[in-house]
């Protein structure tokens, strides 16, 4: 007999449960979460660095930590008053920051040609780039990335990305143009 009652208790909720005309229980969405590129090659690598940079300047920038050492520097070297060049190292932190700044603007930095050099689980890449206002935009500004990258035996990541705008009175040498 009770158990011929738990049967019908739990029947009586199920069939209650689904009856038509209750509204169903609210659904929990998690936000949706960027999903990173991987970066099992060099050329995975340059390509998840050119998404995690590119895009709004206030964008999750989750993706960009998990390609960046925890100790990476990246280091813009702009002319200064003085007509000297100078070295500005930012921690990712840092560089986030910067770019926060813009707000919501998008720039998207492309890759244009990129020469590797390997030993071992060591890379450095020559990397000249395009910053665009659009991925396939005109490009606005280029220059030359340098980019130390160390594989860890499954995957590459960056350790420190040095880069440099081209000027008038400094063009990007040929060798580096595709």
């Amino acid at each position: 007999m009770k158990r011929a009652l738990l049967l019908i208790a739990f029947a009586a909720g199920v069939l209650s449960a689904a009856a038509p005309g209750q509204a169903p229980a609210a659904v929990q969405v998690a936000p949706a979460i960027e999903t990173c590129l991987p970066s099992t090659t060099l050329d995975e690598l340059v390509k998840a660095l050119g998404q995690a940079i590119s895009g709004p300047a206030d964008k999750d920038r989750t993706c960009l930590r998990a390609l960046l050492m925890p100790d990476a520097r990246l280091v813009p070297v702009s002319k200064a008053a003085d007509g000297s060049y100078v070295p500005h190292a930012l921690t990712v932190d840092g560089w986030i920051e910067r770019v926060k700044k813009r707000g919501s603007a998008a720039f998207y930095e492309v890759q244009v040609k990129v020469k590797p050099e390997v030993y071992g689980h060591i890379a450095h890449l020559w990397s000249t780039y395009e910053i665009r206002e659009t991925p396939d935009g005109k490009a606005q500004v280029r220059g030359i990335n340098s980019i130390q990258a160390v594989n860890d035996g499954t995957r590459w990541r960056v350790y420190q990305v040095f880069w440099q705008a081209e000027t008038p009175d400094e063009l990007v040498p040929e060798r580096y143009l595709p």
